[in-house]
């Protein structure tokens, strides 16, 4: 006798196919005859650097979508491999002897003189699809004060990131970003409705935070760490250390409380848990405190000036001494 214990009835779409991965699309280059063993990582480090793709699985930036519209529109032949492996051909060819390199030079100029024949005319429509796919990678939201969009942009004077509207200089509103690597979210801050981005960074975990520094979500508590060394000599005792967070700048460190006299202060990790310790740095007499992350605790002196950071520095240079091997010889 067959028991019957249910069935059930689920409704799907058709899914695209998965997305290539590194690997997965040097090989599908070496199928199609671009590029060589040695030049297809530099390659798809070069389509990385210039923001046509992003990601791993591998994914098209808008930006990168945008040049092979333009290119598929006006000058068709450069998107297919055809042209590239011929390319690449006429290289292999001349290794082996079987052209000159004056023959596959003049080749390939025509070949690009052509392209560049079609494409030129249409210049202007070409630079305005790519100012919007630029604009369109560089969005996180709606800008709260005029409603124009905020993009995430490069400071001339320090080349650091930092959202800001692009309806300046009408418009100054601008929000700081930390360090790492940089996407926006679609989902708003649940908490004050400001757009949202995803940051990864070295040695920690990938998080979501709101823009808005003054958030409550990104707020931090000032912690004490301990007594200030300099006020102490001083004569000035139980000055309090304080560790936090700048608002404006996202940057962390540890103050003096009366750092307008002493102007003791110590930079922080931007990232990880702080922790204070009872125990001082016996080289400089600075606070020790915990910081955690990914890969977990460890202790540190947050004076960068600590006589002990020198000795550490000069100890890894120190070149080491080759001892005799005690290894026997086999028989």
């Amino acid at each position: 006798m067959i028991t019957f214990n249910g069935a059930k009835c689920t409704k799907k779409q058709t899914e695209p196919p998965a997305r290539y991965s590194q690997g997965k699309l040097i090989q599908e280059m070496e199928k199609l005859g671009l590029g060589t063993k040695s030049t297809r990582h530099s390659i798809i480090e070069r389509l990385y650097t210039v923001k046509y793709i992003q990601n791993d699985p591998i994914e098209p930036s808008q930006l990168g979508m945008a040049v092979i519209d333009a290119l598929d529109q006006y000058a068709p032949h450069i998107t297919h491999p055809e042209m590239t492996s011929e390319l690449e051909d006429g290289m292999s060819e001349i290794a082996a002897g079987t052209r000159t390199k004056n023959d596959v030079v003049m080749n390939s100029r025509n070949l690009l003189a052509k392209e560049l024949e079609a494409l030129l005319p249409m210049k202007e429509e070409v630079a305005t699809a790519l100012a919007d796919a630029v604009a369109a990678d560089a969005y996180v939201g709606t800008c709260p004060k005029c409603g124009k969009d905020l993009q995430i942009r490069a400071s001339q004077k320090t080349h650091g990131m930092f959202i800001g509207c692009s309806g300046w200089p009408e418009c100054d509103v601008t929000y700081p970003l930390p360090k790492g690597k940089i996407e926006a979210q679609e989902t708003k801050c649940p908490t004050c409705g400001m757009p949202q981005v995803k940051v990864s960074a070295f040695r920690a975990k990938p998080r979501v935070v709101c823009i808005d520094p003054n958030c409550s979500t990104n707020s931090e508590p000032d912690v004490v760490v301990g007594i200030c060394p300099t006020c102490t000599d001083r004569g000035i005792m139980d000055a309090k250390l304080i560790a936090q967070r700048n608002p404006r700048t996202l940057k962390r460190f540890i103050r003096c409380e009366h750092y307008d006299i002493c102007e003791t202060s110590y930079p922080l990790p931007q990232y990880g848990e702080l922790t204070p310790t009872e125990d001082v740095c016996e080289a400089c007499g600075a606070p020790m405190v915990i910081i955690k992350t990914a890969r977990g605790p460890w202790k540190l002196c947050p004076n960068f000036d600590c006589p002990s950071k020198e000795e550490e520095k000069a100890a890894k240079k120190k070149p080491r001494r080759k001892g005799k091997s005690t290894r026997k010889k086999k028989q």
